[in-house]
């Protein structure tokens, strides 16, 4: 997650191996990778806004 100045969330990145691992194994080889090429891996992670979304409304019918 990335925080802008006032330390609000700004932006998420999420990427996954190209392999099933073990969930501590995953995470650090997401440490790894980022501290050895942050740029290399921030480009092929996938951004989501961290702000939630409206949820869409639900329209019940009595019947």
């Amino acid at each position: 997650m990335e925080v802008d100045e006032q330390g609000q969330p700004k932006i998420g990145w999420c990427f996954v191996l190209a392999q099933a691992l073990a969930a501590g194994d995953v995470l650090l080889a997401q440490k790894i990778a980022l501290e050895t090429d942050e740029m290399a891996v921030l480009a092929r992670a996938n951004r989501f806004s961290p702000k939630p979304t409206r949820p869409h409304r639900v329209v019940r019918r009595a019947y």
